[in-house]
């Protein structure tokens, strides 16, 4: 998970929570989110609608994902690791059709099998049953069990945990075995103590990029900026394309105000190719945290061609602009990027 930096009221969290769903890392958008919504005061209402928005958009994203998971499961057999998916997507969805289809899945789950009295557990059911819900008669069937996700196993909180980091990345962390897995989850529990001493000890044996970055995040948390540093250099010595250390090197030099370092960290990023579209809108907040309107005006310009972050870009270029007495082209990028996005 990328470090929060830079002014962190609710638009700080906000935006992040957008970038998060541009970049299709749908449980770090619904954290930040989650976040933005805590920290947003009473009479900003529409700031409030539109992190609402934001937060529906990432659960009904997860669902999405926690359906897909669950038919998986279920037509390998695992009806159980089905039911746990199922309940899970229902939990996330905002999505009344999402919620509902759910809520269907389950409710095939609960039925018994054709030609036989008694209901089978759902780990001996077979996937089938009529996709209506209103069609079946439920007035003897008792309602599924309650759970939430606290009852996943902890294989599937991980295997959850790591899909909103993207194919590659989510292959690189589900590789790394067991130990690492346990030390994850015991992160993601508010654990940083009993997770670095297993980290470090799977360092002792050899440099990995994204051990060293997990490390780097705990010491962090923990306010030792020093150590954070150099433990995210190291993990960008082992691999300079790692898009996270990347990110939080630079998001890490930019709260201690070492603007010229953070933009030399962006440009490197680009020259490699990595995280381009974001490096480039990072750029434009750099330059405007550094006190350079041009430069940023200039890099959030560029970004308008990058359709992952043109919306983000378009924001930020419009009360610039109109700074400027700009009003034609600031109503052009409102009309363009602005009206009728959801």
């Amino acid at each position: 998970m990328f470090f929060k930096f830079f002014k962190k009221d609710h638009l700080h969290f906000l935006e992040l929570g957008r970038k998060m769903l541009a970049a299709e890392r749908y449980a770090d958008a619904r954290a930040d989110f989650q976040e933005a919504l805590k920290r947003c005061p009473s009479d900003a209402a529409g700031d409030a609608g539109a992190i609402q928005a934001g937060l529906d958009r990432a659960g009904d994203a997860l669902c999405n994902l926690n359906l897909h998971e669950g038919e998986r499961s279920l037509n390998a057999g695992d009806a159980a690791k089905a039911f746990d998916h199922f309940t899970l997507a229902g939990e996330l969805a905002a999505d009344p059709a999402l919620k509902h289809r759910a809520g269907v899945e389950l409710e095939k789950l609960s039925e018994p099998e054709p030609d036989s009295a008694p209901a089978a557990p759902p780990s001996q059911k077979a996937h089938g049953g009529s996709s209506c819900a209103s069609c079946q008669d439920h007035g003897t069937q008792p309602p599924p069990p309650a759970t939430d996700a606290a009852q996943l196993s902890d294989e599937d909180r991980f295997f959850l945990m790591i899909q909103p980091l993207g194919v590659e990345l989510a292959a690189r962390y589900a590789a790394l075995g067991n130990d690492f897995a346990r030390a994850y989850l015991l992160i993601h529990d508010g654990d940083d103590a009993a997770a670095l001493p297993i980290l470090q000890q799977m360092l002792l044996s050899r440099e990995n990029d994204i051990v060293i970055y997990e490390v780097a995040l705990i010491m962090y948390r923990s306010r030792r900026l020093h150590e954070c540093e150099q433990l995210l250099r190291r993990s960008l010595a082992v691999n300079p394309a790692n898009s996270a250390g990347c990110l939080a090197l630079v998001h890490l030099l930019a709260e201690a105000e070492r603007f010229p370092e953070a933009i030399a960290a962006v440009q490197r990023m680009m020259e490699l190719g990595v995280q381009t579209d974001q490096a480039q809108f990072i750029l434009g907040e750099l330059h405007e945290a550094a006190g350079d309107q041009a430069l940023a005006l200039e890099a959030w310009s560029k970004s308008l061609e990058l359709p992952t972050v043109a919306r983000a870009a378009a924001e930020r270029l419009v009360p610039l602009l109109s700074g400027q007495g700009r009003n034609e082209e600031a109503n052009y990028l409102i009309k363009r990027y602005l009206k009728g996005c959801c």
